[in-house]
């Protein structure tokens, strides 16, 4: 296993940062500008309204701020992101976390007025030309009125923008940057570091001491902090129950549902689809065993390879796969994705010690490409998650060319949205490897283990997170008290549920997941992933079917951005997710799997 330290790192390996700014002092000089900037904004308060031509001139001006902003920010949180050591960016991020909070404060004036306005707005985007892509912009913010609060009040949470990020920002110091673990160690005694960007190698070991000390000491350094992290994220927990009073919504779901109209029983199909299914998972876990050699699955075993000699992928061969399989999307989406994969270094992917836990991609702005971070480890694994990152960053790509920045900004796109484009790379890699493939009965099998892992992930874990915020949401709204004792509780009680008598559960340890996943801190997060999951498959059977207009419409559904509602963006995509039909198909592909492994396992 790599402990390869960043300074050793290849160039080919790491993001293009010169792209977006060539050295600190460029990102100063940037910074005082944006800074000097922003009372200008605010000079603009009281005269938006005043005619359509000045209302396009303060779009124009925001829209300058937000994308040196936007260029800002996401430089120092990705330098900080692959190096967590690097304190000329971690120095810096408090800096752009003020600087931020100064400008919604400065342009807190603007939705309050633009109300007060009214339906006159959507008159004038048919008027004036550059008011023209601000329709459902207008549309939405007429319709979430009664949720917008007086400007004073709206100021104010501009300011506390910052102070609730940090919540969010001491999760994330404590788990990728304090937090320390204890080696792994094999059956033949030797040590492998855990780190948050080396742990998946361990606990995908054929070596199961190692895979079993590797997940031990993992969950126990988080249980030596279960008070610490049980302090931080009922402190994110009281925030949103907090701004859910302010702004008046009748929960925290309904809250981080709403700006994108996206039903709350898109959620609840979700979670009645899940619960229906859980038998499926207790069938995986009893073939898992027989196939890897054990009498009875355990936590650690979840994540070990079927196979004792998987196949080795290379970066560029991934890269080559992937694009092959996106074809259907024509010439010009491949060759960009292929691009900014190689030359132009959009993936930062050797896997060093410093780097933060998992993967992402950053959404493109201005200057800044859709930046990835991942830690690449030649497998199929891997290779899939490289598909999915880029799937992201393709998206990005696609509606930063086309929309405004209101509508480019992740938070202005539903996440069931942002994880459809991302699964959707995911379906077509799958599907074009297993034609490809198709005589290599050793890869076929790897790709079943890497789309359980997947599902495990997104339609196991997720959904299981999201059953968990449910109650901790119910609870914080009646003034009930939360602990890490009773976070505990809530999450053991609902993996003892999926695992069923198949699995071999260790309580104690399971129930502190609930303090290694940062998606807890963005509210209802974690379901989205399986609601994407679910509309990629089935846009994804529509272009491999061969429907031109199917392809075409998914272009369109990327370059939409959150020009749309999120239900419309879905049909753009041929999609209906109103219903539970996609995720029930997509339960019937995770049983398609289960199925084939079942009849490995019977020869």
């Amino acid at each position: 296993m790599t402990t390869l330290k960043r300074a050793d790192v290849s160039l080919e390996a790491t993001w293009n940062r010169e792209a977006t700014f060539d050295s600190w002092e460029a990102w100063d000089k940037q910074f005082e500008q944006a800074k000097q900037a922003i009372p200008n904004l605010a000079s603009y308060n009281g005269k938006i309204t005043g005619s359509p031509l000045a209302l396009a001139d303060w779009f124009d001006a925001h829209e300058t701020v937000s994308v040196n902003l936007g260029e800002l920010a996401g430089f120092v949180g990705w330098a900080a992101t692959v190096d967590s050591t690097d304190e000329e960016a971690n120095r810096r991020q408090g800096l752009i976390g003020a600087l931020g909070a100064e400008f919604q404060a400065a342009v807190a004036f603007a939705e309050p007025q633009l109300i007060e306005k009214g339906e006159e707005l959507l008159a004038w985007a048919e008027q004036e030309p550059r008011l023209k892509a601000y329709a459902h912009y207008f549309d939405n913010l007429l319709r979430l009125q009664k949720n917008m609060r007086s400007e004073e009040v709206e100021e104010v949470l501009g300011m506390a923008n910052d102070i609730f990020n940090m919540a969010f920002r001491g999760y994330s110091e404590l788990t990728n940057a304090d937090l320390k673990f204890e080696d792994a160690v094999d059956s033949s005694g030797g040590t492998h570091p855990i780190y948050q960007s080396t742990l998946s190698a361990s606990l995908q070991s054929t070596d199961r001491q190692r895979r079993r000390s590797a997940w031990e000491n993992y969950y126990d350094s988080h249980l030596g902090m279960q008070k610490t992290l049980a302090a931080l994220y009922l402190t994110n927990v009281k925030q949103m129950e907090f701004l859910r009073k302010v702004r008046g919504f009748d929960s925290v779901l309904e809250m981080r549902l709403a700006p994108n109209n996206l039903p709350t029983q898109v959620f609840h199909n979700l979670i009645d689809v899940f619960r229906a299914n859980l038998p499926l998972w207790h069938r995986y876990w009893a073939v898992k065993a027989k196939l890897i050699g054990v009498d009875k699955m355990a936590p650690y075993d979840i994540w070990a390879p079927i196979l004792s000699d998987p196949p080795v992928v290379p970066y560029d061969q991934a890269i080559e796969w992937i694009c092959a399989a996106l074809e259907p999307l024509g010439g010009e989406y491949v060759e960009v994705m292929r691009a900014g994969s190689l030359e132009e270094r959009w993936v930062d992917w050797a896997p060093n010690v410093e780097k933060r836990q998992g993967a992402a991609s950053s959404r493109m702005v201005g200057r800044k490409p859709p930046y990835i971070f991942m830690s690449y480890n030649d497998s199929v694994f891997s290779l899939s998650t490289l598909a999915h990152e880029l799937g992201h960053s393709m998206h990005s790509h696609a509606f930063a060319g086309h929309q405004p920045i209101v509508y480019n900004d992740y938070g202005a796109i539903s996440s069931t949205v942002t994880e459809t484009a991302s699964n959707f790379q995911q379906a077509m890699t799958r599907a074009y490897l297993r034609k490809e493939k198709a005589a290599d009965a050793n890869f076929q099998l790897a790709m079943i283990d890497e789309a359980m892992s997947n599902f495990h992930r997104y339609f196991f874990i997720m959904p299981t997170l999201a059953r968990f915020e449910v109650e901790v949401y119910e609870r914080a709204k009646a003034g009930k008290p939360l602990s890490a004792e009773i976070f505990n509780n809530i999450l053991g009680g609902f993996f003892a549920e999926g695992y069923g008598d198949t699995l071999a559960d260790d309580p104690e340890r399971t129930a502190i997941t609930w303090g290694q996943f940062l998606h807890l801190y963005i509210p209802f997060y974690s379901f989205q992933y399986a609601v994407g999951i679910s509309a990629a498959h089935a846009a994804a059977d529509k272009v491999l079917a061969g429907d031109a207009e199917a392809a075409a419409g998914y272009h369109r559904f990327l370059q939409a951005g959150g020009s749309r509602y999120a239900m419309d963006l879905f049909a753009l995509a041929g999609v209906d997710m109103s219903s539970k039909a996609p995720i029930e198909a997509a339960f019937r592909e995770l049983e398609t799997n289960i199925a084939q492994l079942e009849q490995l396992a019977k020869k």
